[in-house]
């Protein structure tokens, strides 16, 4: 699916077939439907956060992962350092959950560590009971 390098890193999705474009898409909507319920959840915590419901967050996660994709990609094509473009991306997805959910910036800089904290901790678990029957099943 993905190309290997050399250096045993990856490069971008392969698109030469229309299963790898099938499976790359069912698996990009998989992350954002995740990535949009944890900041669903990280948003509910705050009083002042406008526009929870589903599809709003749903709007604001694609425009932050199409940002925090493409961005960088993009100016490391016009010859500008990716952790530039990446710093910059990372600013605008902020700017973004704040002006789409009516808080600050501070705020929507703490949303994105509450649900990465919240993702981390789900993630630990599910880890931990897939382990809990792998060893239960030996």
């Amino acid at each position: 699916m993905l190309l290997q390098l050399e250096g045993g890193g990856y490069a971008a999705p392969d698109f030469s077939s229309l299963t790898s474009i099938l499976i790359w898409l069912i698996l990009f909507i998989i992350g954002l439907l995740i990535i949009t319920i944890f900041l669903k959840i990280a948003l509910g915590l705050i009083d002042k956060a406008k526009n929870t419901d589903f599809g709003a967050v749903f709007v604001t996660s694609l425009l932050v992962v199409l940002i925090i994709d493409f961005l960088p990609w993009l100016l490391g094509l016009i010859g500008l350092w990716y952790i530039l473009g990446l710093i910059i991306a990372v600013i605008l997805a902020f700017v973004i959950i704040s002006s789409r959910h009516g808080i600050s910036f501070l705020t929507a800089v703490l949303v994105a560590i509450i649900a990465f904290i919240l993702y981390i901790v789900v993630m630990i678990l599910i880890g931990a009971v897939i382990a809990g029957i792998i060893i239960a099943a030996l």
